[in-house]
């Protein structure tokens, strides 16, 4: 497998959710097609459009820079004035001027009915810039960078951005035998790579803990440590580290994280483990190889769950991820890392997900915390017997029957959304 392809597809950086920075992308894109001859003032009507889940994850997030607001219209106002190629990065350089003349294209802003809510879930973000005379039609789909179709004026344009989902330059194996294989022959560069995310992901950690954000989960925790509530453990590190994360990441502020299959808070939920548990432990070098075994089983697993449903990411395939590679990290062989990922999958399966949002950062702790908890049973020695519901004797079957149950969940994602789109 080409690593480094691996990583520049599954793992990258995103300042602020990845769904509603994906719309100001597409916004971003469509704004740019019109140039040279078109002004922001010639904007008569931005029309957006999406998948239920993309609808779903922007209704209630916090968008960076904002002081606060929420929701992909604001997101979309201000993809007018960023710059396109930054991607999911688009607003790390954010300030206060920028998002007071976004808010002027606010009542521009039409979002219409996800496409088809009944439909198996699929990335699909489609931006419709219409001014007098001049339109420019932008859709994103199967991934928050992949531009599949660019439409302006009627003539379709060639791409200049993304690639088409059967491009890929990597092929993802399927059992974790090989992964092992792949994480203990890491040449340094792709180590290097791979190093990147566990300091970025540290450092918005270290954010969310000197300042408090969103629903300052890391903080409540934290007070609940100092009253003997909890136990100050090795677990309890893990949580506080990922729900501080979470804050900062939901809170809305202007730090990128590194995501994993297309998710910043999954890249929390599979890396912060790895990193606490590694720092204690001393051993870069095995902390990197579990980090890159974090975002292959995470990858497999969006691979059979698909890239947003109804069941939380951070639980169904960051969490296992980060179970096998905390049990990696502590000394694990095959079978105990399949019984930590065989755990995980056994305990929080139906954490669903209703959108992101502030309180995120609670499942994301819990996510981790569970993930470093199964992570640590497994090496008991005693693994847990397969007769425990969805769990199999081979771990990639597991990682499938995960999979199966949340493409099952269609008709509960379509109800979550007519919630919140009831509430709108």
């Amino acid at each position: 497998m080409d690593i480094m392809a691996f990583l520049k597809e599954n793992v990258r950086p995103a300042t602020g959710c990845t769904e509603p920075v994906a719309v100001a992308y597409a916004t971003a894109l469509a704004y740019e097609a019109l140039q040279p001859k078109f002004f922001r003032t010639d904007i008569e009507k931005i029309i957006i459009k999406t998948d239920r889940d993309v609808f779903k994850n922007a209704y209630a997030v916090t968008i960076p820079g904002t002081g606060g607001q929420k929701g992909m219209a604001i997101a979309a106002a201000m993809g007018l004035f960023c710059d396109f190629q930054k991607k999911l990065n688009l607003f790390e350089d954010m300030d206060e001027s920028v998002v007071a003349r976004a808010k002027e294209y606010l009542p521009k802003i039409q979002i219409q009915a996800v496409t088809d809510i009944e439909a198996q879930p699929e990335l699909d973000i489609q931006v419709t810039i219409r001014g007098k005379q001049r339109q420019a039609f932008v859709r994103l789909r199967y991934d928050h960078e992949n531009v599949a179709e660019l439409i302006v004026d009627g003539q379709t344009r060639q791409l200049f951005s993304g690639q088409k989902k059967e491009s890929r330059k990597f092929v993802l194996p399927q059992t974790l035998n090989e992964f092992l294989t792949i994480v203990q022959n890491m040449q340094s560069l792709e180590k290097a790579e791979v190093w990147k995310g566990l300091e970025l992901n540290k450092k918005i950690a270290e954010e969310g803990l000197r300042k408090r954000y969103g629903a300052g989960m890391a903080y409540e925790l934290l007070e609940m440590v100092k009253k003997n509530i909890l136990a100050d453990s090795t677990v309890m590190k893990v949580r506080i580290m990922a729900a501080a994360a979470g804050d900062a990441r939901m809170g809305g502020v202007t730090m990128p994280v590194m995501s994993t299959s297309g998710s910043g808070n999954q890249g929390i939920a599979a890396l912060i483990p790895i990193l606490v548990i590694g720092e204690i432990l001393q051993h870069k070098d095995k902390m990197i190889e579990a980090a890159m075994l974090a975002h292959l089983i995470t990858a497999l697993a969006a691979q059979d769950a698909g890239h947003l449903s109804a069941l939380c990411g951070c639980a169904i395939k960051a969490g296992m991820g980060a179970a096998a590679g905390v049990a990696y990290l502590l000394g694990g062989n095959l079978a105990q890392i399949t019984d930590a990922i065989n755990r995980l999958a056994a305990c929080p399966t139906g954490m669903i997900c209703d959108g992101a949002k502030e309180c995120c950062a609670s499942k994301l702790e819990t996510a981790a915390g569970k993930a470093t908890e199964c992570a640590y049973m497994a090496m008991g020695g005693r693994s847990l017997a397969i007769d425990n519901g969805i769990i199999c004797a081979k771990v990639e079957d597991t990682i499938r029957a995960v999979g199966q149950i949340s493409y099952s969940m269609v008709s509960t994602d379509a109800t979550i959304v007519k919630i919140l789109q009831n509430k709108a």
